[in-house]
């Protein structure tokens, strides 16, 4: 259902140095986006991976109008229900967001300025530790997120582990 090459593609290009990280990071969210079917995909890292109460956006790509954006931050005491079980669980599957009762904190600030009615977070681990989370959204109508989906964001959260870390650390050096 889900073609992993492409991912791999994205990964070879930068571990050759082809592109560099953020070159990586909007390939990496726009091969997501089509591959998910979702209007919107983003990955998101923890700035501290021990607390795990905030995450930043490293690149989010918007099927809508084909563009990218980074830089986000959201934080834990604004959207506590849904930090707690991305800790829990390192998993949201909502495919009505706004009335799942660990997204509907994003309705206000975050949904309805958007449009986004279904989220799907999944968190993503490298050598064993929490590094972030992929997120796929929709705007146009609710989707029902299944197994597969699931599935696929973690297999390319695992197969791009090594990638995720250099490019992170390649970005910390760089700031």
């Amino acid at each position: 259902m889900f073609d992993k090459t492409r991912v791999m593609a994205v990964a070879k290009r930068f571990m050759d140095g082809s592109v560099d990280a953020e070159q990586f990071y909007k390939d990496l969210t726009l091969v997501i986006a089509e591959e998910t079917g979702a209007t919107r995909a983003s990955l998101w890292f923890y700035p501290d991976p021990v607390l795990r109460d905030s995450i930043e956006c490293l690149s989010l790509y918007d099927r809508t109008d084909a563009a990218w954006s980074a830089g986000a931050v959201l934080k834990e005491d604004d959207f506590g229900p849904y930090f707690e079980a991305m800790r829990k669980d390192g998993l949201i599957v909502a495919g009505d967001a706004r009335t799942n009762p660990l997204t509907s904190c994003f309705n206000e600030i975050y949904f309805d300025p958007l449009g986004i009615v279904s989220l799907l977070d999944v968190g993503i681990n490298v050598s064993n530790e929490p590094f972030g989370l992929f997120c796929c959204e929709n705007t146009t109508e609710i989707l029902d997120w299944n197994p597969q989906h699931v599935e696929y964001l973690r297999q390319v959260g695992t197969l791009l582990g090594f990638a995720l870390r250099k490019a992170r650390s390649g970005a910390a050096v760089a700031a």
